[in-house]
């Protein structure tokens, strides 16, 4: 029983960063997307890092679009999402497409669709000690 208690003890941190971070995937799936744009095929998935008690977080999803790409980062990076410290638009945007060995943008002959990646990364404070920012 003791063991419990302290694993409980150590983890808490983590799993209410996690719940921090999983309140901003909602908000981020809340937010209006582009026209001609739907979720993909994957769930958001977060990343959490850090180095001497910074905490850095990446969150990746898929959307499927008509749009252009330069489009598509341009509506999230003029977003103001909240992240999990509470600021508005505190992080940066990537996005990224799949291209075929030749460099073209893979694209099924039976949709004009394409799928794009959107990276959110940016750094939460992190009072509660989360081993995973050390």
């Amino acid at each position: 029983m003791p063991f419990l208690l302290l694993a409980a003890i150590v983890m808490a941190p983590a799993w209410i960063n996690d719940h921090r971070l999983a309140r901003m995937v909602g908000r981020i799936q809340a937010y209006p997307l582009p026209s001609g744009t739907d979720f993909g095929y994957f769930d958001p998935q977060i990343e959490v890092s850090g180095d001497s008690g910074d905490c850095w977080y990446t969150i990746r999803f898929e959307l499927f679009t008509e749009r252009p790409v330069q489009e598509v980062l341009n509506h999230y990076r003029q977003a103001k999402i909240e992240d999990p410290d509470g600021d508005l638009g505190d992080y940066d945007v990537a996005a990224f497409t799949l291209f075929d060995e030749p460099g073209t943008p893979i694209v099924d002959d039976t949709s004009v669709t394409n799928s794009v990646i959107i990276d959110l990364d940016g750094m939460y404070d992190d009072t509660w000690m989360d081993m995973r920012c050390y």
